[in-house]
């Protein structure tokens, strides 16, 4: 079970650096600039997409904090059946957004970036289409979950093991 502190962890992170991200990529590729010599198409470009690049880690860690328990340790749990197309989405598409994050801040040739950045754009917008379904069937499971007696303790089930005894007592 994710932590309160990693959801929010991965909420927060996941919204800074989409929408970072998307409002980058519009100024980038649906604007034009005003001046004709310009080499960005609006002054808040630049600032935007250091905040992306400043936001980026944040995901990556929130990602990495919960990829043993939740992400692996989900993958064979019977029960996690239902979200787990949509978390399989999530999880294919970060590893190569990812990449072509890391791929952007060091390609020097011109057709290679915008290959790479074309790349990544898409890679997030399935990123965050995944999650964003992932998030809402999760939610929605928790609601819809029966509820557990009061004073029961969070987490796995708890089941008695029968003591085995060494010997004769």
């Amino acid at each position: 079970m994710i932590r309160r502190g990693e959801k929010i962890l991965l909420w927060l992170s996941t919204v800074l650096t989409a929408g970072s991200g998307a409002l980058y990529a519009w100024m980038k590729y649906l604007m034009k600039p005003e001046d004709p010599l310009s080499v960005v198409n609006h002054p808040w470009q630049p600032g935007l997409l250091a905040a992306h690049v400043l936001a980026a880690p944040l995901l990556l860690f929130g990602i990495g904090l919960i990829t043993r328990e939740h992400i692996l340790g989900r993958f064979h749990d019977p029960r996690a059946r239902k979200r787990r197309l949509s978390g399989t989405m999530v999880a294919l598409a970060a590893a190569p957004m990812v990449a072509s994050g890391y791929l952007l801040q060091v390609l020097t040739a011109a057709p290679a970036r915008r290959t790479a950045g074309l790349i990544h754009l898409a890679l997030g917008a399935a990123f965050v289409t995944a999650y964003s379904l992932h998030a809402a069937l999760g939610r929605r499971a928790e609601k819809v979950s029966t509820p557990k007696p009061a004073g029961s303790l969070p987490g796995p089930s708890r089941t008695r093991r029968r003591r085995v005894s060494a010997g004769p007592n």
